[in-house]
């Protein structure tokens, strides 16, 4: 068993409908993306290839090139769905793709590469399956690239006016509709953003508003544990039961005056709560004359509230019983924090029962004792 309190658990956030809306859109169309594009390489370019088959310089490397592109379309399709998709993927993938066109372009048959060239189309639906994700600027430069390289290889049969108006035809056409299905996707991510971003800020505020009412009912819950010890010491008082002049009495009062002192200081936002809460039980033996001096070495790390507590009834237990001077020293350790504590207590303390969990030592020597109480990480 450790010191580590019990990990607060992080309330599941409850999606907004806009968000799920949103998300189940942008899921369609990465979907739509993916049968859009295999189904033009399938049912588009695949006829095109077959039909002009034994007109091509080779048709084993066209076949090769439309197995290559298959090939590409399947990895772009599985990043995209599993949300994998990154820039250097995207771009490697559609490069590749963008490479592999222009040479099928180049080995097209002389005069006829706007009828015989099916990787055109499909290198351009490649791009926008693989750079979907990407700001459109990107996809309207890879599409540039893809159109600047066919005309360059299109330069190569020498240009006609009708050649290039087909040509511009053609590019605005697949181009157009490219474009206007990755501009669909940017007006999907805008709001599914949104709405994640939305819901995320209110999952927080309700993780915070849990962790502050499990705060707020645990301090209630150490009130009414010290209030079943301070009550019947104050009715005492009251009513004449209790001798103020009694040095069990005083002890008791100190004692409690302490620990309330130390549930107020456990509210304080103090960048190191232990030495901070030492520093407030101290108080009381201070009052008393009794000189208390605190000091800290090394890194002191966070030790939660109950491993606090622990150290700190340790430490009132040996400052009440103290004449006149307590040294405590704390130290962090590599997987911990140690608590030493001495002072001249010619009684014996009663030291509070301690958990499993925090190693406590004592010795006298004389008039002197020493208290040494180890917290663990582990």
């Amino acid at each position: 068993m450790t010191g580590r309190p019990a990990p607060l658990p992080r309330p599941a956030p409850v999606p907004r409908p806009s968000a799920v809306l949103a998300a189940r859109y942008a899921r369609a169309l990465d979907i739509a993306a993916v049968v859009a594009v295999a189904g033009w390489h399938l049912a588009g370019a695949g006829p095109l290839l077959v039909a002009h088959l034994g007109s091509y310089p080779s048709d084993q490397f066209q076949i090769a090139a439309w197995g290559a592109i298959a090939l590409i379309i399947a990895a772009g399709s599985v990043l995209l769905l599993r949300g994998l998709q990154s820039r250097g993927t995207g771009w490697a993938l559609a490069a590749a793709a963008l490479a592999i066109s222009t040479a099928v372009a180049a080995a097209c048959p002389p005069d006829q590469m706007l009828a015989t060239d099916w990787a055109w189309g499909t290198a351009g639906w490649v791009g926008v399956l693989v750079l979907l994700r990407r700001p459109l600027a990107e996809l309207g430069v890879f599409l540039t690239l893809e159109g600047v390289a066919t005309f360059a290889v299109l330069t190569r049969d020498g240009l006609h006016r009708s050649t290039v108006a087909a040509f511009i035809t053609v590019l605005a056409g697949s181009a157009g509709i490219q474009l206007a299905i990755a501009v669909a996707a940017g007006a999907l991510n805008v709001p599914a953003r949104q709405a994640a971003d939305a819901a995320t800020r209110e999952a927080d505020v309700t993780a915070r508003r849990a962790v502050a009412d499990r705060i707020r009912g645990a301090r209630r819950a150490r009130w009414l544990e010290l209030r079943a010890t301070a009550e019947p010491l104050l009715q005492g008082l009251a009513t004449g039961t209790a001798d103020p002049g009694d040095p069990a009495v005083q002890r008791a009062c100190a004692v409690e005056a302490a620990r309330l002192r130390r549930l107020l200081a456990e509210g304080d936002d103090a960048p190191d709560p232990l030495v901070h809460e030492l520093h407030a039980c101290a108080d009381v033996a201070q009052r008393r004359g009794v000189a208390v001096d605190i000091e800290t070495a090394a890194v002191i790390p966070a030790v939660p509230p109950e491993g606090r507590r622990a150290i700190t009834d340790l430490a009132i237990a040996v400052l009440v019983n103290a004449m006149s001077q307590v040294r405590v020293t704390v130290t962090g350790t590599v997987d911990g924090v140690i608590v030493s504590l001495v002072s001249d207590s010619p009684a014996e303390p009663d030291l509070p029962s301690s958990p499993v969990w925090l190693a406590v030592d004592s010795q006298r020597d004389q008039q002197s004792l020493w208290v040494e109480a180890r917290w663990n990480t582990m």
